[in-house]
């Protein structure tokens, strides 16, 4: 009966040790902040569509020829509306995006940066195994 490990391929694997680590402690309240996620792709999002409305039917407005007064209502209506939303989403997405990446920087502010220093030897990976074996 064959092994299942018969035939099969060794890997070599090659490790590059980090120098330094840096841990970042945060509170309960900037998790549940994290956890959230941001809002504003989702105000970007509307904010696109709400300008798209509002610009397609300001384009009809000034190149067709409406002769009823209650379509002409409703595209000015639509257009006032799509381009007033776009211009209100665009805005609160501006003042979102800012928050998270506000509570980013503080989070990282709390960890100072140290002095490079010399790193600390570890020891020779077993099997004897390095980047020039072929």
């Amino acid at each position: 009966m064959n092994s299942p490990l018969e035939g099969s391929i060794k890997l070599r694997i090659v490790r590059g040790p980090v120098d330094s680590l840096s841990l970042y402690e945060i509170t309960d309240y900037e998790l549940e902040l994290l956890e959230q996620g941001s809002p504003s792709s989702t105000y970007a999002n509307f904010a696109t569509f709400f300008i798209s409305i509002g610009f397609s039917f300001l384009t009809t407005l000034l190149t067709v020829e409406i002769k009823s007064v209650y379509v002409f209502a409703v595209f000015t209506v639509l257009t006032v509306v799509g381009i007033f939303a776009a211009l209100v989403l665009f805005q609160l997405w501006r003042s979102t995006r800012s928050r998270t990446r506000d509570l980013c920087v503080k989070i990282r502010a709390r960890v100072p940066t140290a002095p490079v220093s010399e790193p600390i030897d570890t020891p020779e990976p077993q099997g004897g195994a390095t980047e020039s074996d072929g």
